[in-house]
C-alpha cells in the first residue's frame, strides 16, 4: 500500500528577527543577527550617521490566508536604528481563513528606533489580525508610524475586507503605558469604527507614536499639532500627550496623496525636536 504525501499548504510561516548593537570601538550601531526569509527578507543596511537604515522587504507582496508572520527587533542599548518597507503592505484576498502579523520591538537603553513603513491596503475579503508589542528602557526614544488605507480604491474596493483586528501596547521601564485595540469590520454592526467621515467618499487614516525625554516629547507633540490640528475640509487632525513620554499624532484624509503629504509635513516638523528623524530613506 502506498502513502500519497500531504497536500502542500499554500500558506507561509515566517519568524523574523532582527538585532542591532552599538559598536564602541567604530562609534557606529551596527546589525549583528538577521534571521529572515519567507514572508520577509532584510536589504542591505546603510548608515545615516548615527543612524543605521535599513528596508523590510515583503517577497510575497503581502499575506495571504493562513500565512504568520512574527517580527522581533531587538535595538540594544545605545543604538540607533531607522526601519521602513519600499512599497506597501498587502493584505491579499482571502476566501477562508486569517492571516496573522506580530511584531516585538525592544529598545535599550539611550536607543533610537525611527519606524516608518509603508501603507497598510487590506484588499477585498481579507481577514488579519495584527499584535503590536513596545518595549521601551529608561532613556530610549522612537517616533513609529501606522497608516492604513480603506482598501484597494482604484478596484473599487472602498472597505471591501472583511476583518482587520489590531493591537497595539506600548511599554516603558515595564510600565504598560497604553493598550489599543480596534476591530473594523465593514458592514457589520460589530466594527468600533468603520473608517467614516461625513460627506467623504473614502478616508485614509494615519498614527504616529512619539516617546523621548519628557521634554522632547512634549515640545514634538505641541510642534506636531500645529499642523495636525489646523484641519480642513481634505483633513482632520489631532494631537494628545498621553503621558510625560508618550504622545500620539492621529489623521484621518480623504486620499492617500494627502494623507503622505501631511505625514511627510509632520515627520519635518518633528524631526526639529528630536534630530535622528532626520535619516534618508533613499526612496525614488
Amino acid at each position: 500500500m502506498s502513502l500519497s504525501p500531504p497536500a502542500a499548504s499554500g500558506s507561509l510561516q515566517s519568524d523574523v528577527g532582527i538585532e542591532f548593537r552599538h559598536d564602541d570601538d567604530r562609534e557606529r550601531t551596527i546589525l549583528t543577527r538577521r534571521k529572515a526569509g519567507g514572508l520577509c527578507h532584510i536589504g542591505k543596511p546603510y548608515w545615516n550617521d548615527p543612524v543605521l537604515s535599513l528596508q523590510l522587504v515583503n517577497p510575497t507582496a503581502g499575506l495571504f490566508a493562513n500565512d504568520e508572520l512574527t517580527l522581533s527587533v531587538d535595538v540594544g542599548d545605545h543604538a540607533k536604528v531607522a526601519l521602513t518597507s519600499p512599497s506597501a503592505s498587502r493584505y491579499h484576498t482571502m476566501p477562508r481563513g486569517r492571516a496573522e502579523l506580530n511584531q516585538r520591538f525592544t529598545l535599550g537603553n539611550g536607543s533610537w528606533l525611527d519606524y516608518w513603513p509603508e501603507i497598510t491596503i487590506p484588499h477585498r475579503d481579507s481577514d488579519v489580525r495584527q499584535n503590536t508589542v513596545i518595549r521601551l528602557e529608561a532613556d530610549s526614544s522612537m517616533v513609529f508610524l501606522d497608516t492604513l488605507a480603506p482598501g484597494r480604491i482604484a478596484h473599487g474596493e472602498n472597505q471591501q475586507f472583511r476583518r482587520l483586528e489590531t493591537i497595539l501596547e506600548i511599554h516603558r521601564d515595564g510600565e504598560q503605558l497604553v493598550r489599543e485595540r480596534c476591530v473594523l469590520e465593514p458592514g457589520s454592526p460589530h466594527g468600533n469604527w468603520q473608517l467614516s467621515v461625513p460627506g467623504w467618499e473614502v478616508c485614509y487614516y494615519a498614527a504616529i507614536w512619539i516617546s523621548g525625554s519628557e521634554t522632547d516629547t512634549a515640545k514634538a507633540v505641541a510642534n506636531a499639532a500645529k499642523i495636525a490640528e489646523a484641519e480642513g475640509e481634505d483633513y482632520h487632525g489631532g494631537a494628545s500627550l498621553l503621558h510625560p513620554r508618550l504622545a500620539v499624532v492621529r489623521l484621518v484624509a480623504n486620499s492617500s496623496l494627502i494623507l503622505r503629504r501631511l505625514t511627510t509635513q509632520l515627520r519635518k516638523q518633528i524631526s526639529t525636536d528630536l534630530p535622528l528623524l532626520k535619516t534618508d530613506f533613499r526612496k525614488i
